[in-house]
């Protein structure tokens, strides 16, 4: 028989540490199995909490929420398959890096493989996903406190070291489960009476800044000095810090800056749009760098890496704030692992000569700028297109974005006009790159951020994450979500097999037939549908001062979208041909 005091006091000590060590975030999905754990995060006062029917949508909220914290929020779940929908999230924090901790309910040792009802095989569930894993004992007097405590402080140090990523803890609890008061005198407390008193964490990680080698910073400043064609790629970036350090060096050493969308960089006042140029054959003819240095992750659009298995350059250099390697496109000469703010102030200063190609460029951005603009037109029906550039020029400082996967995320990275001094941040889910969870982490993102998000999705991304529409009324700002909806998997319209008329359709585009508007009216939430591009801003503008979050459905074709971005890239490619090939 379980002592109901001793299950108290161990979920209390537990739920009260972590909130000690700044993860005071917690995502619960009920369940009878957890309620040691929920109740003492509900009898905390300062806890912070969302319940979430689905563990599915609580994972992904937990994502945005890490995105936008750089903290680790906490998912509680009961056992059985509960923790295991937590999976696509735990991946995806994993593989972009985002801290995160999993407390999964389990049944105690004699009920696993017995038959019991509810019970999987838990621990260590995630597998290579998760960072650490620890199967934590039953609760008894037999375990000192100070050992749960010390799990705790592990358990974050782990989510939030280098690489950050998911932690797994995994809890039996033997029946009854409804908790016991106590009132704070029980011997087993008594090691912990200064911990008690003083507040704060028994134990805590420190995470110095990760300083380069020094050798590996003189040998980039040397070939920096001495390159003829450098160029800086900016791709997913940890923190704003990292992305204005980046920027500023760029700036110093008057050097192109290809700066991805999940660089925080791309929609800053006076970072140009380097991804129009990389798709068109005349400036990847003239350019050729003979160095790169590349600042984060990974990179949303395929044209660079295209371009540099093209040109092979003599020299490829990656800075990471982690030892994981990244070499998806061609071998790395040197792979260094720093802050990335740290290591782009230590080669400030190191050159002094302009790259000329920067100078050819500024023609050639005016006049796509100048076609992008066209198409927004007040009069001229809505695009895909128009959708995204018009979203980055009406988004207000103090706001913030994410993007859903595939075209979503495509149309803003090559089309968004940057326009604020410090662009807005903009969170998307690229460490597998799913179309899963979106709504959700989106939510988390915003409420990480205490922000006003703006959400551009598609409607297969849409559909798949469409009971989280249900956390937007307990938000604290409203959300508005802009869908693109051209009745199925938009991105395949583009792919070779887009030509197999026999298979195509039904097998790669899946048009669902929806509209949104029942589903906005289901969750409570306001609904749009313009068909101009006036229409989509009054939509906008409106949204943007609503009571509650808002749907603006975009109804748009997959083959005019095609169509428009081959005439786009078409207009490019003659305005690279003058800008960037010799008299």
């Amino acid at each position: 028989m379980n002592n109901p005091q001793v299950t108290t006091i161990w979920s209390t000590v537990l739920v009260e540490e972590l909130i000690r060590q700044n993860a005071s975030m917690f995502c619960i999905s009920p369940g009878s199995r957890s309620t040691p754990l929920t109740a003492a995060v509900a009898r905390n006062p300062r806890a912070s909490w969302k319940m979430f029917p689905d563990e599915r949508s609580a994972g992904f909220f937990a994502l945005g929420h890490a995105r936008a914290t750089g903290r680790p929020a906490v998912l509680i779940c009961t056992s059985g398959t509960a923790v295991a929908n937590y999976f696509p999230a735990v991946v995806e924090a994993s593989a972009d890096f985002m801290p995160m901790i999993v407390i999964s309910a389990d049944r105690p040792f004699d009920l696993q493989e017995c038959g019991a009802n509810q019970t999987i095989r838990q621990d260590g569930i995630f597998g290579r996903y998760a960072r650490w894993h620890m199967q934590l004992p039953q609760p008894s007097t037999e375990i000192p406190l100070q050992s749960l405590l010390s799990t705790v402080e592990h358990a974050v140090a782990k989510s939030l070291g280098a690489p950050r990523g998911p932690v797994h803890l995994n809890q039996p609890f033997r029946e009854p489960f409804e908790p016991e008061p106590f009132e704070g005198h029980h011997p087993w407390l008594e090691p912990l009476q200064a911990w008690k008193l003083d507040g704060r964490p028994r134990t805590s990680s420190a995470h110095p800044e990760r300083r380069p080698d020094a050798r590996a910073i003189s040998a980039i400043r040397n070939l920096l000095s001495t390159a003829r064609r450098p160029l800086l790629i900016a791709g997913s970036m940890p923190s704003p810090d990292d992305a204005r350090a980046v920027a500023s060096l760029a700036d110093d050493l008057r050097i192109p800056l290809y700066a991805d969308l999940s660089s925080g960089l791309r929609l800053t006042e006076g970072i140009r749009a380097w991804q129009q140029a990389f798709a068109a054959p005349a400036f990847l003819d003239r350019f050729r760098p003979d160095l790169v240095v590349h600042f984060g992750g990974r990179l949303i659009a395929r044209h660079p890496s295209t371009a540099l298995k093209a040109w092979k350059p003599a020299h490829y250099v990656v800075v990471r704030e982690h030892p994981e390697r990244y070499a998806p496109d061609l071998p790395v000469n040197l792979s260094l692992e720093s802050s990335l703010q740290t290591a782009a102030e230590s080669l400030m200063g190191c050159r002094s000569e302009p790259s000329p190609i920067k100078e050819a460029a500024e023609g050639f951005f005016r006049k796509c700028s100048g076609a992008l603009d066209s198409l927004t037109e007040a009069s001229l029906p809505l695009s895909e297109i128009s959708v995204a550039r018009q979203i980055s020029q009406l988004i207000t400082p103090g706001e913030a974005l994410f993007t859903s996967n595939s075209m979503s995320v495509r149309e803003l990275d090559s089309f968004a006009a940057a326009l604020q001094p410090d662009g807005p941040p903009c969170g998307l889910n690229r460490g597998a790159s799913g179309i899963d969870g979106i709504i959700s982490t989106a939510a988390g993102y915003a409420e990480g951020l205490g922000r006003k998000v703006t959400l551009l999705i598609g409607d297969i991304a849409f559909l798949h994450d469409l009971n989280a529409l249900s956390l937007l009324r307990s938000l604290s700002r409203p959300m508005r979500i802009v869908l693109l909806n051209n009745n199925g998997g938009g991105i395949f319209s583009f792919l070779p097999v887009a030509s197999c008329n026999d298979i195509f359709e039904d097998h790669f585009a899946t048009p669902q037939h929806f509209q949104a508007q029942p589903a906005a009216a289901m969750f409570g939430l306001l609904y749009a549908a313009p068909r101009t591009n006036r229409e989509f801003e009054e939509c906008f503008l409106a949204a943007g001062e609503a009571p509650r979050s808002t749907i603006i459905e975009i109804a748009s074709s997959r083959s005019e979208n095609v169509e428009q971005h081959r005439t786009l890239q078409a207009r490019f490619n003659a305005f690279a041909e003058a800008a960037f090939t010799a008299p």
